[in-house]
């Protein structure tokens, strides 16, 4: 059967094709169809009313009851008529409540399709309709009658059906047809996306009399249908109660918070604890269910597990949780603190503000702010960095610890802060300064992070969970040439002691206790300071650094040297080390100088002085 695809451009020219309708139902289950739908239903979810979608005129529109033909002068006439009518189903609140309108539709002989729209709020389906002598109408006024005689037939019958696919009690059923257009002949839909449509090509034409029924067959109908509706509805229930039933008889179930998926273990035989429910895991669950006589699918029990029924459970606050008042009042962070021997005499100090920013940002605490310190260990190999990174986190939160992110993979970063809770940036120093100084910079400081869900359908916002934490063999490795405020490095006199069992109860106990009693878990403007000149000695050199220092040295005072402009200094560097030198102007060479330490410089007329000393 053939129906017609209509595309109106810019300029209001119409573009005419014909498909059948087994080709419009695989092409709107088709991927290549997925960017521009899930670009519209976006649109449409965050614009304003009647506010048209600037893509509409790339989209075609499918008149599944009439097959069209294009005139010598452009305009379309109508060529033969389809016994199809469309329907609008609606509204819907998700994908699953539309897959259910979708499986309640199928269950009505009349349902030739049935798909999600292309705006993603209602549920179009095809009906095939036929008059009593089986003919097909040959004339347009016989097509409309033939449709506007169905109408007050079938929406009913529909409207009963798939009211129990949906808790909405305002679910309609009606012609897919503009407000200002009567005829039913010329409705249609926008093309869509499902990637899966119902489809039923053999589906049994519904009877329309050649009159219509009086308003006591009408109600006759509509009261028969009801009870019989009314028993495979009980029957549906019935069988889902059983269903869920033999579910939590055999399993216990929990829905992840942090995870996102739903965990279960076996009744009895949860020696393997808390395992996630995958795709396996479901089919198992629906084969289960079948051998037990229940007549389900495993969209009925994913329906079930994905759904308010099941208990949410947050493994960090029920941690959190059970050792919040338990701290035994000595310093366990310090003692942790001291297991890294190294001469820098605030690393206590300073790791105690990060761990606690670690801890308070699992907590939530500031909606604002992330934890956007990282202490930065740095030794020859063999010193225990590595081990002691991932023994910071208890065992019953080792799941959270990763230390093989890419950066390279931004979405992958960006879904990790939001999944894990401590990141160790092993080998820090093969991190690019280019990545370093802008987005490393950038995501350290996230207090959330917005990122498109594996098989989402929209970017959503999720709050930032982990802390960084980094180890490097290379001294020479912080990049930003402004100052390096973010990184804590440390550089460690000998391997980390991990002779001493870690207590993590009371780490963390006294974490909470500490952030409760409003200890700050933030590093202030002087501590900010301090860091950034303890980072000092682990910053990276650039080339254009070093050829200065070959050429200058920093006098103690001003007889000892002379004031030359940037011009000057780059000038004579240049003469000295000739095409080697990477900055091809002054403006740029400028900004070398003014972050060499102790270079001191002064605003004249010719523009800003610094006091060098020449050696070359």
């Amino acid at each position: 059967m053939k129906v017609s695809l209509i595309k109106t451009n810019k300029k209001n020219k119409k573009t005419l094709s014909l498909s059948t309708t087994d080709a419009l139902i695989k092409s709107i289950s088709c991927l290549d169809n997925e960017d521009i739908i899930e670009q519209l239903r976006s649109f449409v979810s965050y614009s304003l009313p009647d506010t048209e979608f600037p893509k509409m005129h790339l989209m075609y529109k499918a008149y599944p009851s009439v097959v069209m033909k294009k005139d010598s002068d452009g305009s379309l006439t109508p060529q033969a008529y389809n016994g199809l009518l469309t329907l609008t189903a609606g509204p819907v609140r998700n994908s699953e409540e539309a897959d259910e309108v979708k499986r309640m539709a199928a269950i009505l002989p009349p349902t030739v399709a049935a798909f999600l729209s292309s705006s993603g709020r209602s549920v179009k389906i095809i009906t095939a309709i036929k008059r009593s002598n089986g003919q097909l109408p040959t004339t347009e006024e016989e097509a409309e009658r033939l449709l506007q005689q169905a109408v007050p037939l079938i929406c009913p019958m529909y409207a009963a059906v798939l009211q129990q696919a949906s808790t909405d009690a305002t679910l309609n059923v009606s012609p897919a047809v503009k407000e200002n257009d009567k005829s039913l002949l010329h409705n249609g839909f926008r093309m869509t996306f499902d990637p899966e449509p119902l489809y039923r090509p053999n589906a049994t034409p519904l009877d329309i009399p050649d009159r219509q029924p009086s308003n006591m067959q009408l109600s006759q109908q509509r009261a028969s249908l009801t009870e019989e509706q009314s028993k495979k509805g009980k029957a549906v229930a019935m069988m889902t109660q059983q269903l869920i039933d033999m579910l939590n008889q055999r399993y216990t179930f929990r829905m992840n918070k942090v995870m996102g998926y739903v965990e279960y273990y076996e009744n009895g035989h949860n020696y393997y604890g808390w395992q996630p429910v995958d795709e396996r895991v479901l089919n198992t669950m629906a084969m289960e269910a079948r051998l037990a006589g229940i007549n389900v699918r495993d969209k009925d029990v994913r329906r079930y597990l994905v759904s308010n029924m099941i208990r949410t459970y947050d493994p960090i606050d029920e941690y959190l949780w059970n050792v919040g008042d338990k701290w035994d009042g000595k310093d366990h962070i310090g003692r942790l603190a001291k297991c890294v021997p190294n001469n820098n005499p605030m690393w206590q100090q300073w790791f105690r503000t990060w761990f606690l920013g670690m801890v308070a940002q699992w907590r939530g605490r500031n909606p604002r702010y992330g934890n956007s310190i990282v202490p930065l260990l740095i030794s020859k190999q063999g010193y225990n960095k590595s081990t002691f990174c991932k023994l910071l986190l208890p065992p019953e939160l080792q799941w959270g610890y990763n230390d093989s992110l890419v950066l390279a993979e931004k979405k992958s970063v960006l879904q990790a802060m939001a999944s894990f809770l401590l990141i160790n940036l092993d080998e820090f120093n093969q991190i690019s300064p280019k990545v370093q100084q802008g987005f490393l910079k950038n995501i350290i400081q996230l207090a959330s992070v917005k990122v498109k869900p594996p098989y989402g359908k929209h970017v959503e916002d999720f709050r930032r969970l982990a802390s960084f934490i980094a180890t490097s063999n290379i001294t020479d490795l912080l990049a930003d040439p402004t100052g390096n405020r973010r990184f804590l490095g440390i550089e460690l006199t000998g391997p980390i002691d991990l002779s001493q069992r870690i207590n993590y109860t009371q780490l963390y106990a006294q974490a909470m206790a500490l952030l409760d009693q409003g200890e700050p878990y933030w590093f202030s403007e002087e501590q900010t300071k301090l860091v950034i000149e303890s980072n000092r000695r682990f910053q990276q050199r650039t080339p254009e650094e070093l050829f200065f220092y070959e050429c200058f040295a920093i006098p103690d005072s001003e007889a000892e040297g002379e004031y030359l402009t940037a011009t000057a200094i780059y000038q004579r560097i240049h003469q000295h080390a000739g095409s080697s030198l990477r900055y091809g102007n002054v403006a740029n060479f400028s900004r070398v100088l003014t972050n060499i330490d102790g270079l001191r410089r002064r605003r004249t007329k010719r523009g800003t002085e610094y006091l060098v000393k020449c050696i070359h």
